[in-house]
């Protein structure tokens, strides 16, 4: 009962904060639109989209105000997870049936799309669903439901002059095409650093002449900015491929993915080599001892014991390159790369915000995909008594 009497105080304190920002909203820009993807911005206030739309956006922050307010913690916390769910829904439907009223005038190129308010707003309500511990089911199964109505707007075209929607339509193939092409450099990059990090990170584990080397060297490449890397590359990329032909065959050359690669796979060694370092010297040295005494010789102890103890930490490691390099790989495209950051770019050139929000937007979600997946894999390698000690 203590327990969760300290819980609900420590909630209590996250819901004022996110009120806060709820306010904080309410004096942005809501809504903005365009007659074309250039042109200037017309902004509008939450305030101003009239008194239903103004219900509907206010009725998330009332009801986590009434959770606070309220004595009885049961009724406080079915509000706070009505809170959450109508915070995601509501603001998205009032984009749908504002925007679209906001841009009926304004010409056949017009479109719409979230001010500041609006990304505050949702911010807010993230912040909900992240203070959870572990969400309730009845909190998955209204974000699930909330998810297909927007999928049913999305269907029946109400957000068909939503600014992001038609960066992505009018992108066509050419947007799945930089999707692959940045998994495939992620993908590349890592495996590249895999193969050469966690071999350094067992030589400096067994020879401290080798560690001594390593450490410094990683934590001098650490410092060295990515663009400035990529930058580094181009010059010795380009002499090779001219004296070597065959290189430029292969895609080695001063411009384009090569470079880009390499500096990926270069960032990358430092959390591999890092984590796999660490996880092997982290080995409790009375378990050494033990298997020892045991009659292991050197093969066993690292097949039996020294590995399966420290996969865990490896995995941690190699997740780590994974989400740094996912967003690295955005400044692929500055030395003539692929990848989503070609959106970003090509967005800020153009003056495109909705291009450059489309692409930031895809990165984000590679990244926490990529991330959710990564951790199921280190789930199943973790031992139950671990897994059974942490929670």
């Amino acid at each position: 009962m203590k327990r969760n009497i300290l819980q609900w105080r420590s909630l209590d304190k996250q819901v004022i904060c996110t009120l806060f920002l709820f306010l904080v909203s309410l004096t942005l820009p809501f809504l903005q639109s365009r007659e074309n993807r250039i042109s200037e911005e017309i902004t509008v206030h939450m305030l101003s989209l009239g008194f239903v739309p103004i219900l509907l956006l206010l009725a998330p922050p009332l009801m986590l105000l009434a959770s606070v307010i309220i004595p009885e913690k049961s009724h406080a916390r079915f509000l706070v997870s009505a809170s959450m769910a109508f915070g995601v829904f509501f603001p998205l439907l009032v984009l749908a049936i504002a925007g679209s009223a906001l841009v009926e005038d304004q010409g056949a190129f017009a479109r719409y799309s979230p001010a500041s308010g609006m990304y505050v707003y949702l911010a807010s309500v993230s912040i909900l669903y992240f203070m959870q511990k572990s969400l309730q089911t009845r909190d998955k199964i209204a974000l699930f439901f909330v998810l297909l109505l927007v999928l049913g707007m999305g269907l029946l075209g109400m957000f068909d002059r939503l600014g992001i929607l038609l960066e992505a339509r009018n992108l066509g193939t050419r947007l799945a095409r930089e999707i692959l092409s940045h998994i495939r450099i992620t993908g590349i990059s890592l495996l590249i650093s895999m193969l050469i990090g966690i071999p350094i990170a067992f030589l400096a584990f067994i020879n401290k002449a080798v560690r001594r080397v390593v450490f410094p060297i990683l934590n001098v490449l650490q410092t060295i900015p990515g663009i400035a890397l990529f930058g580094l590359l181009i010059a010795p990329l380009a002499a090779l491929s001219r004296t070597f032909p065959v290189l430029r065959e292969w895609g080695i050359q001063g411009i384009g993915n090569a470079p880009a690669i390499i500096a990926l796979s270069m960032y990358a060694l430092y959390p591999i080599i890092r984590y796999t370092y660490t996880s092997l010297n982290g080995i409790d040295e009375q378990v050494v001892l033990a298997a020892k005494g045991m009659g292991m010789n050197s093969t066993q102890l690292w097949k039996i014991v020294r590995l399966p103890l420290a996969t865990v930490g490896i995995l941690h490691g190699i997740r780590v390159a994974l989400i740094q390099t996912i967003g690295n790989a955005t400044l692929a495209k500055l030395i003539g790369g692929d990848g989503l950051g070609v959106l970003v770019f090509e967005g800020l050139g153009q003056a495109s915000v909705d291009m450059v929000l489309l692409g930031m937007l895809l990165i984000i979600a590679l990244t926490v995909v990529s991330d959710r997946l990564f951790q199921l894999l280190i789930n199943l390698f973790t031992p139950a008594s671990l897994t059974r000690e942490e929670r």
